[in-house]
């Protein structure tokens, strides 16, 4: 940079005063922004000799790095430069040109035989030499020069460079070893999460096929746009992938395992952009029967049939020795591992679906299982033990037997050292089953891991579940300021949106709303609509309602319309969501929620106080046997509930009761961390002061301890509303 600034004067050496002089200004307005001081570089390299300047264009062909070997194969083979030295030119070596290059600040050298750019701008400046007209062929050339010299098999260091090379042309050339290495370049680009490379690549490949590529290279053809759907897919291009997949569909000579992925991907559309899961699930049935997996049509008449079969199942599973399950063989039957792949796709399909498709989740699980003990083990096996596991909770409501099928599952995939599968283990494990053993902080990580595991091996869905409770709704309920959940919402709703993560995105924007609305940064209190949403939009799947009754219950009970919650209606598919044994942690938090709601109403109503006490009871209680069997989490719920159900008898030493479980349930969730469940807490018992007992004073000391703990929260909106709610008792206690 400095030499660039002195060889255009902008920087010069003054011999009077013996000192450097410039002048800031003109330094600004000539390099203040990237494509002006590449201009400058760009002014200094034309200087150069022609020799010297088509070095740099060939080295700026080859990437930010390259090596000795690389430089020297092209710079030799080349022939664009050859005949432009003038004959009073010298030809320099490629030894003396790279020390020309490192000499003048170009290149600098690393290790032995390697050299890189100085800086992208230089790099940048280089490639800008390239003549627009011939450019692309020029590229091209150097590409050839490369796949030419160093052969296809030991281009695996050097693929994507290559790739690119090949691929700057203005026309499309018909060359199946250039599609093939395309196809080579879009693998390696899905392996490493990189799908819009990915897409690039294959839809290159597929540019380079002859017409009659379906019968010349149909093998080729047939991966090269499966490559491109699933990419599209991922990406959420539903022209694209519908492109390529009616393409492959309509070839009537390609079997149906081999269609194999491309049914993946309408099959993700179906249920993740469309939502039409039951359109889904009939159409994964439709697949697995084409491939000899044939699954009966009404689940109503089979389900009592498949919960015998799930608890054998459990029962052989726990029996097994865990040496035996180790020494399993591997499945390597491509007919069978797609088998297990489709059952997988419908497990899950079937579970978001929910209500009478949940025998599909039973169903599926069982038969992966059951495939592999009998056939072996493959990447999935491990996700199909992590679900028996949850299955085991959730029918059977046993915490040891999830855990211990579950931990199984966790080792055969950590054996395997495959990430196929890994985003849904973390959520099924750290969502579904070790909250009821493990703290919540625990889950966190795993969860992340989860995401990022889900983004690498395109398993989309279940990575942005994952995202969604390991950086949104598990921080909430922890009671994680509410600041840094809305910069969460705010960096994580882009990449659910543009990846057609329909579901978790409205889950997402749900909390985020609820965030604004409870910081003050919202008009409204209750309902989720400003700058994240407008709740009268909501597309309603079972998974949407679960966290709308959810989210809506809570911001009920915060902002004290606890008769309100009686307009939810939770819809059947929503309700495997929202049990305490097999749902989620949510489901601590929603049954929380809903219990403090319909003792607040027995408090109210005292016409309907016998009603909802008996539906608040049954919610405590299962809270209660939670934490009975272990749950560390459910400590601070059950003491918050004890107190609202004792607030509503009328016992001797009543008040005494009360107040201590209320002092306890605040203490508990302090130390807890759940400062907003403190708060709460604190305004309930200001409540049953001021109602029950008529102490003004103690109440009004609960009430300014519940706004500190919302302050702290980052509440700043009902911090406002209570104490707008309150006036009158704090001006009251103020005055006397």
């Amino acid at each position: 940079f400095i030499k660039v600034l002195e060889k255009e004067s902008l920087l010069f050496f003054h011999l009077g005063l013996f000192r450097w002089k410039w002048n800031n200004s003109n330094i600004e307005a000539n390099t203040s922004s990237t494509k002006t001081f590449v201009y400058l570089l760009q002014v200094k390299m034309k200087k150069l000799p022609l020799e010297a300047q088509g070095f740099l264009q060939c080295a700026a062909c080859l990437g930010s790095s390259f090596t000795l070997d690389t430089i020297c194969m092209v710079w030799e083979h080349q022939t664009v430069f050859e005949t432009e030295l003038s004959s009073t030119e010298t030809k320099l070596s490629t030894d003396e040109l790279l020390a020309s290059m490192v000499s003048e600040n170009y290149l600098e050298k690393t290790q032995i035989g390697d050299y890189r750019w100085t800086h992208d701008n230089i790099e940048q400046a280089a490639f800008s030499l390239i003549e627009a007209e011939g450019g692309d062929s020029f590229r091209r050339e150097i590409g050839e020069i490369w796949y030419r010299q160093l052969g296809e098999k030991n281009l695996d260091t050097s693929l994507f460079e290559v790739a690119n090379l090949l691929n700057n042309t203005a026309t499309s050339v018909v060359n199946t070893d250039y599609a093939k290495l395309n196809l080579k370049a879009a693998q390696k680009a899905k392996d490493i999460a990189a799908f819009e490379s990915c897409k690039k690549y294959a839809a290159n490949g597929i540019n380079m096929l002859p017409t009659d590529k379906w019968i010349s290279q149909p093998d080729l053809t047939l991966k090269l746009f499966s490559l491109a759907a699933e990419a599209e897919e991922f990406l959420g291009y539903d022209h694209g992938m519908n492109s390529y997949c009616n393409e492959v569909l309509s070839q009537k000579s390609i079997s149906v395992l081999e269609k194999k992925d491309v049914f993946t991907a309408k099959l993700l559309r179906m249920s993740t952009t469309e939502l039409r899961h039951e359109d889904a699930v009939d159409f994964c049935l439709t697949i697995l029967k084409d491939l000899g997996c044939i699954l009966p049509r009404n689940p109503v008449v089979c389900f009592a049939k498949a919960i015998v079969s799930l608890r054998q199942t459990i029962k052989r599973v726990k029996n097994i020795p865990v040496e035996v399950l180790e020494s399993l063989p591997m499945m390597t039957d491509p007919s069978k591992l797609a088998k297990m792949a489709f059952l997988h796709k419908l497990n899950a399909i079937a579970y978001l679906a929910g209500g009478k498709y949940i025998f599909y989740v039973l169903l599926t699980a069982v038969k992966m299982v059951q495939m592999t003990l009998s056939d072996g083990v493959c990447d999935l096996s491990s996700v199909s033990f992590v679900t028996l596991g949850t299955l085991a909770l959730l029918t059977m409501g046993d915490v040891d037997t999830a855990l211990y099928i579950g931990e199984r599952g966790q080792q055969m995939q950590e054996k395997g050292k495959s990430e196929v599968g890994k985003a849904v283990i973390c959520l099924s494990l750290y969502s579904f089953i070790f909250h009821h053993v493990k703290p919540l902080q625990s889950s966190l990580k795993p969860l992340v891991e989860g995401y990022q595991s889900g983004m690498r091996t395109g398993d989309k869905i279940f990575a942005m579940f994952c995202l969604l409770g390991g950086t949104i709704s598990l921080p909430y309920m922890m009671g994680k300021p509410l600041n840094m959940i809305e910069e969460q919402c705010q960096a994580s709703v882009s990449q659910m949106v543009e990846l057609n993560a329909k579901e978790q995105a409205a889950a997402l924007k749900m909390f985020w709303q609820l965030c604004l609305n409870l910081m003050g940064l919202s008009n409204n209190t209750v309902e989720l609509s400003g700058k994240a949403m407008d709740e009268k939009e909501l597309v309603f799947t079972g998974a949407v309602n679960m966290y709308f009754v959810l989210v809506k219950n809570i911001a009920f009970n915060l902002f004290g319309q606890y008769e309100s919650v009686a307009s939810l209606v939770i819809k059947k598919e929503a309700q495997q969501h929202l049990v305490v044994k097999g749902g989620s942690y949510t489901a601590l938090m929603y049954t929380f929620h809903r219990s403090l709601s319909l003792y607040a109403m027995a408090q109210k109503n005292r016409n309907k106080k016998k009603k909802y006490m008996t539906k608040a009871n049954r919610l405590h209680k299962e809270l209660a046997a939670s934490l009975k069997k272990g749950n560390p989490n459910a400590l601070h719920y059950v003491s918050f509930l004890n107190a609202e159900r004792n607030a509503l008898k009328q016992k001797k030493n009543r008040e005494e009761t009360v107040e201590q479980e209320y002092k306890n349930a605040i203490t508990v969730s302090l130390r807890g961390g759940y400062v907003h469940d403190a708060a709460l807490a604190r305004e309930r018992y200001a409540q049953f002061l001021l109602n029950e007992v008529g102490d003004i004073e103690e109440a009004k000391y609960q009430i300014e301890a519940a706004i500190d703990c919302y302050k702290g929260w980052g509440a700043m909106g009902k911090v406002q509303h209570l104490r707008n709610q309150q006036e009158r008792i704090l001006a009251e206690s103020q005055t006397k």
